[in-house]
């Protein structure tokens, strides 16, 4: 790979992050991506890589859910939810990728992230109390059971102990575990034997396809019904309407039974019975005593009063005296009579008493009022039922009797065809040669089209053929080729660490001529500036020279 671990890892981080599937496709959207960046160091590998990865993450996203959310809500309850993509691609290629990669260049992705986030992700997912019951259950649920245990859970199991190594790996870097610097023997130097390199394989070439022999066809009696079939249909139909018609017929002519009312001659013979079984009793009743005729005539009747009676009379009496004391008392005492008062709440009393009595009346009549609609809705009901039953009744029978129509019509034209299948028996030899000469054309109808589709067939693979040895010798030239393995530096180009200060190559000795320039020029400058002095300095000696004392 031309491009670093980290940069391939933290660009399918973003693709993962910056996808919409709302908006475009999975193909769609990491070309769009690759186009917006416009790296020209990704080589042919590195695209490959992202877009395997990312279509990846699409298609499995059920399963690489199932272990990032379980994650989340167990080790990873303190880690970021920001960090959830990042788990994601570790996930694919820890489940998917990893027999692919290698652990040489699976430990080399791992290394690029923090060593606490991938020792906790992996331990959680490599967990056996995890990975082997709830989340298998999980994946199980998805996916079958055995594209589950031959394309996830067997690669996982085969670099378990790399895996676990891998995890002491980390758990050791996490707790600063340095192993002691003990005295190690030399390793024996190995020389490898002066052999000659064997020559690649070459491929083989294709085998020619084999031409299959020509079999014949299945009858045509294979796929015709027998006539015995259809006889069978008709003779089941009718039975099937010979019966509908017993039982219209049935039930047409049923008998009226479990009827409660009892005749007249059976009332007359019951009470003929009881006649004679009251007439055999000699049991006398009692008679009655004629009411009296005071009472019938609305007069009083004097009753006799007891000891009893005539004290409750007495105290009724007495207390009716003391209640007109205490009102005449009142009275006199400047009270009013509350008479009229007594009167007047009566009177309300007793129409309340009627308003309610006439209220209980009106839903009395009100209620059997509905009762009586009811009945009535009923009854309407029922005679529309009745007329709907009619009206079916009618319309059933104009069907079978348009059915009946049309199994005379039936009748009559089988025994049309019969009749002209009886003439056509005179000309039996006539029509068995004409059926001969049929059957001998569409054999050789269907021989041509085998010829045909044959010929058709073996030009498809000869072109097959010849397109597979066509790219046999091309993969040849291009494995005879040699291959450049320099590495191209462009110098107008930045190191892309990014820092503010960073440029190219050629920017940098442009700049460095530019300084170079300069600093000829100010040593130039200097030099005059030291020139001029020194002259200056020699004109003022000389006149101090030539001056007199």
């Amino acid at each position: 790979m031309a491009t670093d671990y980290r940069s391939l890892i933290t660009h399918c981080i973003k693709i993962i992050s910056t996808y919409d599937a709302n908006q475009l496709g999975p193909d769609s959207h990491i070309e769009a991506y690759l186009s917006s960046l416009n790296i020209s160091t990704f080589v042919d590998s590195d695209r490959t890589f992202l877009s395997e990865v990312f279509a990846g993450c699409v298609r499995f996203d059920g399963i690489i859910k199932v272990v990032v959310n379980g994650f989340y809500l167990s080790d990873g309850q303190r880690c970021m939810k920001a960090d959830s993509n990042m788990y994601s691609v570790m996930a694919y290629l820890t489940l998917f990728r990893i027999e692919e990669l290698g652990m040489g260049h699976f430990k080399k992705f791992m290394a690029t992230q923090d060593t606490r986030k991938i020792y906790k992700f992996l331990n959680f997912l490599l967990d056996e109390a995890n990975l082997k019951t709830w989340i298998l259950d999980e994946w199980c649920k998805l996916y079958d059971s055995s594209f589950v245990q031959t394309h996830i859970l067997s690669p996982l199991l085969r670099f378990e102990p790399e895996l676990k190594e891998y995890l002491q790996f980390l758990s050791d870097k996490l707790c600063n575990k340095l192993k002691p610097h003990g005295v190690a023997k030399l390793a024996t130097d190995v020389k490898p034997f002066n052999l000659t390199n064997p020559k690649p394989r070459r491929l083989p070439t294709p085998e020619k396809i084999p031409i299959l022999k020509i079999y014949k066809p299945p009858p045509r009696s294979t796929y015709i019904i027998p006539a015995e079939h259809g006889l069978l249909l008709h003779a089941k139909e009718a039975n099937k309407q010979q019966a509908k018609k017993k039982l219209s017929e049935a039930t047409r002519m049923k008998f009226s039974c479990a009827t409660t009312e009892k005749s007249a001659k059976t009332k007359a013979i019951l009470q003929q019975i009881l006649d004679d079984k009251s007439s055999q009793t000699s049991f006398l009743p009692p008679k009655p005593q004629p009411v009296p005729s005071a009472i019938l005539l609305g007069e009083t009747v004097p009753v006799k009063m007891n000891t009893a009676a005539i004290l409750r009379e007495g105290a009724l009496i007495q207390k009716t005296e003391e209640e007109e004391i205490k009102k005449l008392a009142s009275l006199e005492a400047g009270g009013r009579d509350d008479s009229e008062f007594q009167r007047w709440q009566e009177e309300m009393k007793q129409k309340d008493i009627a308003e309610k009595t006439a209220e209980i009346e009106r839903k009395h009549l009100e209620g059997q009022l509905s009762h009586e609609e009811a009945k009535i809705a009923k009854q309407n009901f029922i005679k529309m039922t009745q007329r709907n039953a009619q009206l079916l009744k009618e319309e059933s029978e104009k069907i079978m009797a348009a059915y009946f129509e049309q199994q005379a019509e039936q009748k009559k034209e089988m025994r049309r065809l019969v009749e002209t299948i009886t003439l056509g028996h005179q000309n039996v030899k006539e029509a068995k040669q004409k059926l001969q000469e049929m059957k001998q054309q569409i054999v050789r109808q269907a021989a041509e089209e085998s010829q045909e589709l044959i010929a058709r067939a073996l030009e498809e693979a000869e072109e097959e053929m010849r397109r597979k040895t066509e790219l046999i010798q091309q993969i040849r030239a291009m494995q005879s080729v040699p291959v450049v393995t320099a590495k191209f530096v462009d110098l107008t180009e930045t190191s892309g660490v990014g820092l503010l200060s960073e440029m190219s190559v050629v920017e940098l000795r442009e700049r460095l001529a530019l300084l170079k320039v300069a600093e000829q020029e100010e040593a130039e400058k200097r030099r005059n500036e030291i020139v001029a002095s020194k002259q200056v300095c020699s004109s003022k000696h000389h006149v101090s020279w030539g001056e007199p004392h």
